[in-house]
């Protein structure tokens, strides 16, 4: 006869406390027997009468939560190996701390951490181990604060998430609105990211233009902005930087100025021993050097077909 031990009761009594709050207000979904590695409620958040957001909860339960003296919030603490799991994570990951005396007589509040929006500092564990906060909490039989959870929270973080991208990214909203909100994020951690972000983005907006031949005098000034933008990455090593220089260049009937930034592309390709003898990249150098030709002659990329 197996043996139940009182953690695992604990744990199942937390895991369906949480899930049925949720289950009045969201679509839940537990995660099968033996296939939890950090995750057990998969959930999607409905709006409009539509499924809408997904987010996922780990249930931390019994005694490993510690409730602060106000009541107000609790902590517990997390694994790193577990925090680097959900750190990588596309959807927002929340932890449901619930403490509760054993064996529970009332209904117990339930504790949530933002593990998506916290681990956005990127302060390390220190050892082996981080203990996290509650940033909100459900109040027994408050059904508002679940919603103001699902309806709040949830679209705020998932558009935190999207600043590891690089990307400053707007609430998500069910319907399209007027008014667009920007959570707050660490911006100075990822300012890299960020100025990449942008940089490929204006690079391949233009070379997508190129290889789909939309390259006309009625988008000449997308096609500028987005050059004016690549020019603020005057010592950038990646070819698609010049390239897409190179043609906003030639499209604007600057012929000399693209020539050189088709240069410098070509010897970006060429100058990298990890892709200059792949065939996809070899064609590359080849439609350049083309161009370079069509410039050398003063023909406008949009004649080019």
């Amino acid at each position: 006869m197996p043996i139940v031990d009182m953690n695992r009761l604990k744990g199942n009594y937390g895991a369906a406390c949480v899930s049925a709050r949720l289950s009045g207000e969201c679509l839940v979904r537990a995660v099968s027997e033996g296939t939890d590695i950090g995750v057990d409620l998969y959930c999607e958040t409905v709006a409009e009468g539509t499924p809408f957001l997904h987010f996922w909860v780990q249930v931390k339960a019994g005694d490993q939560c510690k409730v602060a003296a106000d009541g107000y919030s609790a902590s517990c603490s997390f694994s790193k190996d577990k925090l680097e799991y959900w750190r990588r994570q596309p959807v927002p990951v929340f932890a449901a701390l619930v403490p509760t005396d054993w064996p529970p007589t009332v209904e117990p509040p339930v504790y949530i951490v933002d593990i998506t929006s916290q681990l956005l500092d990127g302060s390390p564990a220190k050892g082996s181990s981080k203990t996290l906060a509650s940033d909100f909490v459900w109040r027994p039989g408050v059904r508002s604060d679940v919603a103001d959870f699902l309806e709040k929270e949830v679209p705020r973080s998932t558009a935190r998430l999207q600043c590891k991208k690089g990307v400053l990214e707007s609430v998500p909203t069910p319907s399209p609105s007027y008014e667009i909100s920007l959570p707050w994020v660490p911006v100075k951690l990822y300012e890299m990211e960020i100025s990449e972000q942008i940089r490929r983005t204006a690079a391949n907006a233009i070379l997508f233009l190129y290889e789909s031949r939309d390259i006309t005098t009625e988008n000449g000034g997308f096609l500028k902005t987005m050059a004016s933008v690549l020019e603020a990455y005057p010592g950038d090593p990646h070819w698609e930087t010049w390239m897409g220089r190179g043609i906003s260049y030639h499209a604007d009937l600057r012929f000399k100025e693209a020539i050189e930034c088709y240069e410098k592309a070509k010897g970006s390709i060429q100058g990298d021993p990890n892709i200059n003898n792949k065939k996809n990249w070899i064609k590359w150098v080849e439609k350049i050097q083309e161009l370079i030709e069509k410039a050398a002659t003063n023909i406008n990329i949009t004649e080019i077909r």
